[in-house]
């Protein structure tokens, strides 16, 4: 039986130590603090460094998806009669899907033999690697790219990621959201409850003030996931708060398995500090 084995963008945010324990290989993408200042995300910077350098930058870090080169460099890197699957984030929000696949294409076509797969997660972050997650796990126990393919197509939609941001300026700078709406929702103080479906990021409701915004997130937690499975508590240098989201939930369902883990360097630059939020499978 042939084995499978994984591979993701840096931009799900799983650590170096959860991308290992999993056995998944991350493909690194690109932030740039300028032409001179470059770093492979999770490689050359973590989270902590990315909010000092946050704090301190004039304007925002610019960020690119893994190139064709790097992509086909981590599917030479698997063992020969392996099969890959290449699972990205969403299309509608990078190229990184195409790219995938154009480099599995020209590897083919240069003789490589490996089997390919590239699987459009439409998630990102914490979201994407609910479906990672899944995905290393089954084929550790001897499940095919077919069959990996298949459970994946039936959870997509049913990947819980909600989320508050305690200011959304970099989301604005970034080009992520409508400036006016950014702009009011700031002056206003309202924070817009987010949540991330079918490859985009959309506002579910607004509330007035951060605290309020964050009890909702929780609520949508532990009203949507399922009870006794696994959560990712995910911050952008908020760990205190996170560990607090993480007990709210535990006193909720003792059964639950809670992963706190930090927002990336890459969707931590648009989110800036201070988004905290959760990502779950629903029933």
């Amino acid at each position: 039986m042939a084995k499978v084995q994984i591979l993701t963008n840096s931009v799900s945010d799983m650590s170096p130590a959860l991308a290992q324990r999993e056995g998944v290989i991350l493909v690194a993408d690109t932030i740039a603090f300028g032409p001179q200042e470059q770093y492979l995300n999770n490689v050359d910077i973590d989270p902590p460094g990315l909010y000092r350098k946050l704090a301190q930058a004039e304007k925002l870090p610019t960020t690119s998806h893994p190139n064709i080169d790097q992509y086909q460099q981590a599917f030479r890197s698997v063992e020969p009669g392996t099969e890959i699957l290449c699972i990205t984030l969403t299309s509608k929000m990078s190229g990184s899907y195409n790219t995938a696949c154009t480099a599995a294409k020209l590897l083919a076509e240069q003789g490589d033999t490996r089997p390919i797969t590239v699987y459009d997660s439409l998630q990102v972050s914490y979201g994407l690697t609910v479906l990672v997650v899944e995905a290393a796990r089954m084929a550790r126990k001897g499940a095919t790219v077919a069959q990996i393919v298949e459970r994946l197509d039936q959870l997509r939609d049913k990947v819980g990621v909600y989320f508050v941001m305690e200011s959304l300026e970099n989301a604005r700078k970034g080009g992520r959201v409508g400036a006016i709406r950014v702009l009011a929702a700031d002056l206003l103080k309202v924070k817009p409850i987010l949540n991330f479906r079918d490859g985009l990021v959309r506002d579910i409701g607004i509330v007035r003030g951060y605290d309020t915004a964050l009890e909702k997130v929780i609520s949508l937690c532990l009203e949507r996931r399922r009870r006794g499975g696994e959560v990712f508590v995910f911050h952008a240098d908020r760990p205190q708060l996170a560990e607090k989201v993480k007990a709210r939930i535990l006193a909720d369902d003792p059964d639950a398995v809670v992963h706190i883990e930090w927002v990336g360097a890459v969707i931590g630059i648009y989110t800036g500090p201070g988004c905290v939020g959760m990502a779950f499978l629903q029933p």
